[in-house]
């Protein structure tokens, strides 16, 4: 069977799509981890790793529901113009707030959500034994949610500080549209820039975080080997 644009454009793009591949994805977790279970018995390890990444993946979508329900409120234009929320929430400016709000909840979740499995992802890799390195003991999955909370400090100081910039008007050269949004005065460009900034700040926080994690985990466990 051959999915059509329409039937991929469902999986990829609607909410039910969404939630489809989450469900889907609890689903095969949830086999795989049974599996573990049964085969390893006290010394299955996989089920906890699968917990984890639910767990980052939770606190993605929270991180991001926040974030974005917090910028909405500082500029609606960013959401209505540059998410492209004005397809949703119709012509009239500006939009229903509570309806623009809950819009950019869901924007804010379906990206946070990825980028959570992602980060939680690596810091596994980082923890994880090796062939090279048999002899590095594994830290414990509380140590590991230690490192996920800093990453989410250190994506939202991330935001806080382009967020400033961007506030600032120091954020106007990174693009011909926000060059332009400043020329003309539009959207409240003060506003906009500062949210334009906080999103791509939280992005490179969170990315630099996440290295940092890698790596301090990576020393955390050398550290813990005997001399």
């Amino acid at each position: 069977m051959v999915l059509s644009l329409h039937d991929w454009n469902w999986w990829l793009n609607s909410d039910a799509g969404l939630l489809a591949r989450i469900g889907i994805g609890v689903l095969v977790f949830s086999a795989l981890a049974a599996w573990d279970l049964a085969r390893n018995g006290r010394q299955a390890r996989r089920w906890r790793e699968y917990l984890f990444l639910l767990a980052a993946a939770a606190a993605g979508i929270a991180y991001g529901a926040v974030n974005d329900l917090v910028t909405s409120t500082i500029s609606w234009e960013f959401f209505y113009v540059g998410k492209g929320l004005d397809a949703v929430l119709g012509p009239q400016t500006p939009p229903a707030m509570a309806a623009l709000h809950w819009e950019a909840v869901k924007v804010g979740m379906k990206a946070a959500g990825s980028a959570g499995i992602l980060a939680g992802a690596i810091v596994l890799l980082a923890n994880s034994a090796s062939r090279r390195r048999p002899h590095l003991p594994q830290l414990r999955f509380r140590r590991l949610a230690v490192y996920l909370g800093g990453i989410a400090l250190a994506s939202a100081a991330g935001g806080a500080l382009l967020g400033a910039a961007g506030y600032f008007g120091e954020l106007a050269w990174m693009s011909d549209d926000l060059r332009e949004i400043v020329r003309q005065d539009l959207f409240r460009p003060a506003r906009f820039q500062c949210v334009y900034g906080i999103h791509l700040g939280s992005y490179a926080g969170g990315v630099l975080g996440t290295v940092l994690a890698a790596w301090r985990i990576q020393v955390e466990r050398k550290n813990k080997v005997p001399d």
